[in-house]
């Protein structure tokens, strides 16, 4: 697993609306031919935030693929957020 290679196409979704928007729609086509493996690429499609933590994935990096997945924040975001990571631990976080 590459702790790189998962946050670097959680940061391009962030990052570019439109692949966000493609992402949405068919994760599979955004993340086909990235380098991930299944569990990594699992975790992504299914937007799976404690998966993604327990891979491993900064929480900065985390919050804001949701943040851009959940169309920005809101008070709603902001409680299905918490409760999606409630009890959640940080690991390590060397990069």
């Amino acid at each position: 697993m590459s702790h790189y290679g998962l946050s670097k196409v959680m940061w391009e979704i962030y990052k570019d609306r439109d692949l966000a928007e493609r992402f949405g729609t068919d994760p599979a086509a955004v993340l086909d031919g990235r380098d991930l493996q299944d569990d990594e690429r699992e975790a992504l499609a299914s937007q799976d935030l404690r998966a993604l933590f327990e891979l491993g994935m900064h929480p900065f990096v985390v919050y804001h693929f949701a943040l851009r997945m959940a169309g920005g924040a809101s008070m709603e975001f902001m409680q299905d957020y918490l409760a999606r990571v409630k009890g959640q631990t940080v690991g390590n976080l060397e990069t």
